[in-house]
């Protein structure tokens, strides 16, 4: 154990505040699973940030937390953060579930314990750490309909344990933050982090002409990204699409990327004409995919946050998003959004937004150039800097 890291928490226990820039212990169990997901985004995401920061002069000693590596060590692709590794001999879902009950805790000594996601880990008594936590949404008590009823379940207990246990908590918009407050946490408590839009590879064009090959796509598209689950509302999107699609100019297809979730899989409906449906795609393929997209679609029931609509405006593709998604319109935010906004529960409002942005070439331009401004305000870099910030102020 470096004698910094120890020695500051030492110090910080003691009432000193100065010295040496604090030692993290980042929870990234979300990186150990097969579909990462938003949280997984976040998580790499920060990671990068932090490096960015680190080559400018900010540096903080980070050490990864984690379950067991999949096969063997020399093979933990947590490696490729260039961070120290603790990784328990628990796999992820026995860890969670110690965490979840107190079974095991944070190892001692790091001035700062914070979880990128609600399976968090519980401190010791004794520990002199502060305690973390980012909230990505409480999308389950917003649409309950949307969610299994033991995610439902375990999202609550999991809430109510970083409310009741102190925790600093990280948010990703103020929807979120004003969630937490009427949820009983004091607002002092909530910082708010917007992600960034920086993240994604370069593209591969290559592998992207293939799959459409494979795929039987030429040309222009409309895209859409998100997990094959009811929380997304593809099977609306997917109905105001087949409105739509009689009158467009060409018979341009809807182009689904994600891996599939859990309840009815849109992709089985029996009403699947021009609808195609790619599965999980590499980092460099869907930027190509982003960059190809005659326009994008976005229209969950809610999102914390949202990073699918920023990485597709990054590259100036006009897209059509539902109205609680806040990386595009966050709560009190003034002025017009980047993107054509629709009623994710009204179809025919979802359908007159698919038209305009694929047609209206006016409208089009507009929603590019807006969108592209909007997000490259939005970087891995200044979230790292608003963590750093927020890790120092708790030595």
């Amino acid at each position: 154990m470096p004698a910094s890291r120890t020695s500051t928490a030492t110090r910080r226990a003691a009432g000193v505040t100065e010295g040496p820039p604090p030692s993290v212990l980042l929870a990234v169990e979300q990186l150990r699973r097969q579909v990462p997901g938003g949280i997984g985004a976040y998580a790499s995401g920060l990671l990068g940030g932090l490096a960015e920061r680190s080559r400018e002069g900010d540096p903080v000693d980070v050490t990864l937390l984690a379950s067991r590596a999949p096969g063997r060590r020399a093979d933990d692709p947590l490696a490729a953060f260039g961070k120290p590794v603790i990784a328990s001999w628990l796999p992820g879902p026995l860890l969670t579930r110690a965490w979840d009950h107190g079974l095991r805790h944070a190892p001692p000594d790091f001035d700062i314990v914070h979880s990128v996601s609600l399976a968090a880990p519980t401190l010791r008594r004794s520990s002199p750490s502060r305690l973390v936590v980012t909230v990505h949404d409480v999308a389950w008590r917003r649409h309950p309909e949307a969610t299994t009823p033991r995610g439902r379940r375990w999202h609550e207990l999991a809430l109510v344990r970083a409310r009741e246990g102190g925790a600093a908590l990280v948010v990703p918009s103020r929807l979120v933050a004003a969630d937490l407050v009427a949820f009983g946490v004091d607002a002092g408590r909530i910082t708010v982090v917007r992600g960034g839009a920086d993240h994604l590879p370069d593209p591969d064009p290559a592998a992207t002409d293939e799959l459409l090959g494979r795929l039987g796509v030429s040309g222009e598209f409309l895209l859409s990204v998100g997990t094959l689950e009811p929380r997304k509302n593809m099977d609306r999107l997917v109905r105001a699409f087949h409105s739509v699609r009689p009158s467009l100019p060409a018979p341009w297809p809807l182009v689904i990327v994600g891996p599939a979730g859990w309840g009815p899989d849109p992709s089985t409906r029996q009403e699947t004409d021009g609808i195609v449906f790619t599965g999980s795609v590499s980092g460099p393929v869907l930027a190509e995919l982003y960059r190809r997209a005659r326009a994008f679609a976005y229209v969950p029931l809610t999102e914390g946050y949202g990073l699918p609509p920023l990485e597709a405006m990054r590259v100036g593709t006009p897209s059509v998003v539902a109205d609680e998604v806040p990386s595009v319109h966050d709560l009190g935010e003034e002025g017009p959004a980047p993107a054509r906004i629709v009623d994710p529960l009204d179809v025919d409002d979802i359908a007159a937004g698919l038209a305009a942005v694929l047609t209206d070439d006016a409208l089009r331009a507009d929603l590019a150039a807006r969108g592209s401004a909007h997000a490259l305000t939005r970087t891995w870099g200044t979230a790292a800097r608003e963590h750093i910030a927020l890790w120092r102020s708790l030595q």
